[in-house]
């Protein structure tokens, strides 16, 4: 570098300008494989430099320090690297021979017996109460289900054919009931409380992720529906308050998901549909339906009878379940779970209770018949959770903050193993990503399948993906030493960002 080469001549360069440039050296040599400066211009740096006092020594030591701390740290990290990834492999290992071998029960107990320590089978069986239950509207759903005599059952599957096992439609019908039931008008308060039901049934703010490509809730809202109406029809009338032109009602649900503001503007046009007496004429709810005619059949009662019934079995059901809750006897906590591949929180009735419950309760007594049909195929996850790798991967992340700071002071951009780390980890956990989704499917199959539970056991395991997708960078301890020393240097502050 001639400049270098000039400055040398004139006698002029501080210890700071220096040592910078001989770590600015080393950086590139590390890097590239070359040197940015001729052997006789670096003697000149260092060998045949004499600090003039004791004070210019220590400025050029302090910033030699910590170029070497920072090389130091750069090891420590590519350790942690090497360990996450030994992880990750030996889960993978274990997960593709879940996933090749899931459908041969004989096998299960081989499996369990040669992968599984006394130790750890007890931990892994502790972890999957942990994340197993019963979501609670789903158990009060069947609990009042299967409370009701089987000829108001037969009506309720004539109304809607899945309501032995799913709750949503039930839930909506059972929501609008609480407010409409008997009523010809609503007042101001009745109006404001079905428009926030109804616009808080969608889970606003999240994106729906299928591998690279992410969608968002606003391209999809519109093929919803709120107990048996469709959402579109409220994109309808949004359309024409808009003055939306559209060819048909995909090219609708595309430019209403294209709106700003859109949850405000769908929920002002929900309102306004409420007030204009939707409920009592384009969609008559079930509370309020004297009719007997479905898509499948005729109910033996009149719907508002049916879901007067349903009411008086859900309150019944409701207390009697709160008064184990409140006893201790079960217990409710709250895990996310998925909405497509979006987390959400939900509240569900822990495993832990339940396998400890001395209760009779049919509930009870089915997630205890089905825990070992199913317990075997969440081991991968619990490797997962117990896995080093992602309390890694937030040393790393705060590692690579390091690396693009350091870039910065020395004029070298130092970040590509960090890069390269974090890449490799992610796709590591990409990989495993579809294994533990198939071995949650395989779950929900083997649950399926089993069609003696009244009860089908839920599982509420991490979702690997979105953990890694959420976490943080978080500093190690080597990371916490290196940072001490560094931020003596007015350099390192200066690449500080809030």
């Amino acid at each position: 570098m001639k400049d270098i080469t000039k400055m040398l001549r004139k006698g002029n360069l501080t210890p700071r300008e220096r040592v910078l440039l001989v770590i600015r050296n080393d950086a590139h040599f590390q890097k590239t494989g070359k040197e940015l400066i001729n052997e006789a211009d670096m003697t000149a740096l260092t060998v045949n430099w004499k600090p003039q006092d004791y004070r210019e020594a220590e400025k050029y030591n302090q910033y030699l320090a910590v170029w070497e701390m920072f090389q130091k740290l750069e090891l420590d990290m590519q350790t942690t690297y090497l360990t996450s990834m030994l992880s990750l492999s030996r889960m993978e290992h274990i997960a593709t021979l879940f996933y090749h071998k899931k459908d041969a029960p004989k096998g299960r107990p081989y499996y369990l017996e040669h992968l599984i320590s006394d130790d750890h089978e007890k931990v892994f069986r502790t972890f999957f109460l942990k994340h197993s239950g019963f979501e609670y509207n789903k158990l009060l759903h069947l609990c009042t289900f299967h409370s009701l005599p089987k000829t108001i059952q037969q009506d309720i599957l004539l109304l809607d054919p899945y309501a032995d096992g799913d709750h949503a439609y039930f839930l909506a019908e059972e929501q609008l009931a609480r407010i409409l039931t008997d009523k010809e008008t609503l007042s101001d308060a009745d109006v404001e409380g079905l428009t926030k039901i109804i616009i808080n049934t969608i889970p606003w703010g999240h994106e729906l992720s299928f591998l690279e490509h992410k969608i968002s809730i606003k391209e999809v809202l519109f093929n919803l529906n709120f107990a048996g109406y469709p959402l579109l029809e409220f994109g309808k009338r949004l359309a024409s308050r808009h003055n939306i032109i559209y060819e048909n009602d995909d090219d609708l649900r595309k430019k209403l998901s294209q709106l700003s503001d859109l949850r405000y503007k769908l929920e002002s046009v929900i309102r306004d549909s409420v007030r204009d007496e939707l409920f009592f004429g384009k969609y008559i709810p079930l509370c309020n339906n004297r009719g007997f005619k479905t898509y499948v059949g005729e109910t033996k009662l009149p719907h508002n009878e049916i879901m007067r019934l349903w009411l008086k079995a859900k309150d019944t059901q409701t207390k009697k379940l709160q008064e184990h809750i409140d006893s201790g006897e079960l217990v409710l906590e709250q895990c996310p779970t998925r909405f497509f591949e979006v987390s959400l929180n939900k509240t569900y009735v822990t495993g832990e209770s339940l396998i400890q419950s001395s209760s009779k309760l049919p509930f009870v007594s089915d997630y205890q018949k089905q825990l070992d049909e199913v317990l075997l195929f969440a081991y991968p996850s619990f490797l997962t959770n117990e896995s080093v790798a992602f309390s890694n991967y937030q040393h790393l992340l705060a590692f690579k903050t390091i690396a693009e700071r350091m870039s910065e002071m020395v004029g070298v951009d130092i970040t590509n193993k960090a890069s390269m780390y974090l890449k490799e980890i992610t796709d590591s956990v990409n990989t495993l990503n579809f294994y533990f989704r198939n071995m949650s499917d395989h779950i929900d199959h083997c649950i399926y399948e089993a069609k003696d539970h009244q009860y089908p056991l839920q599982t509420f395991l991490p979702d690997v993906g979105i953990e890694l997708h959420n976490l943080k960078p978080k500093p190690s301890k080597g990371i916490d030493i290196f940072l001490k020393e560094a931020d003596k240097l007015l350099e390192w502050k200066a690449t500080a960002t809030d």
